[in-house]
């Protein structure tokens, strides 16, 4: 906090994060088994440090999905277990094999997979990392592909994931710019997804 008593970005994620799993809990319950999809990009290196402070003792885990996509994948499961070792928070890494010829396109096939290692979750709430900014280029995606009311939408904060689990958004009320400050007020190192650059994908164009 600074000397006018403003929360500085850090602190305000921090508190919107305590918000978030304050609001979803009663006096008495018990702190549901955590875990984090931790692809080791900036946004769930900082989910996955924030979580560590939390005011409630929390079983945390975290699982990385490694879709052989990419030349640097290795190296980024090897960043994230690493990471993982020095957070003392449990790593589950789970190898796709992504088809290139299925018809569907790379992206949506590469979410597919995903999705169906996410649905073997056995924590209770699964957490993914994406923000506010994630959600206005969702919401412009599905209206470019016409999805209607149902896309305008967007990603749901929390939805049931298979029988036991739910998947969370803990950070989608949150701007990039806090997630940025947050990371460089804490000195945390990430990876960058080179692919991101390729225009040839939707989500990047």
């Amino acid at each position: 906090t600074d000397v006018s008593g403003n929360k500085q970005p850090a602190d305000s994620l921090a508190a919107s994060l305590e918000g978030f799993f304050a609001a979803r809990l009663r006096p008495g319950d018990r702190f549901p088994r955590l875990c984090v999809a931790f692809s080791g990009g900036m946004d769930s290196v900082v989910l996955l440090h924030a979580l560590r402070y939390l005011p409630w003792p929390a079983e945390l885990s975290s699982l990385h999905v490694h879709h052989g996509l990419n030349a640097h994948a290795d190296r980024w499961a090897d960043f994230c277990a690493a990471y993982c070792r020095e957070w003392s928070v449990p790593l589950e890494i789970f190898r796709v094999q992504v088809p290139r010829d299925s018809g569907e396109g790379i992206e949506a096939a590469a979410r597919r997979l995903r999705y169906q290692v996410f649905s073997t979750c056995t924590a209770d709430w699964l957490a993914l990392a994406q923000h506010r900014d994630d959600q206005a280029e969702t919401l412009l995606l599905n209206l470019l592909r016409g999805a209607g009311v149902a896309g305008a939408a967007g990603m749901p904060v929390e939805r049931r994931l298979g029988a036991q689990c739910r998947l969370i958004r803990p950070l989608l009320d949150v701007p990039r710019r806090e997630i940025e400050a947050y990371a460089q007020a804490h000195d945390l190192r990430w990876v960058d997804d080179d692919s991101n650059e390729d225009r040839h994908f939707r989500r990047n164009f």
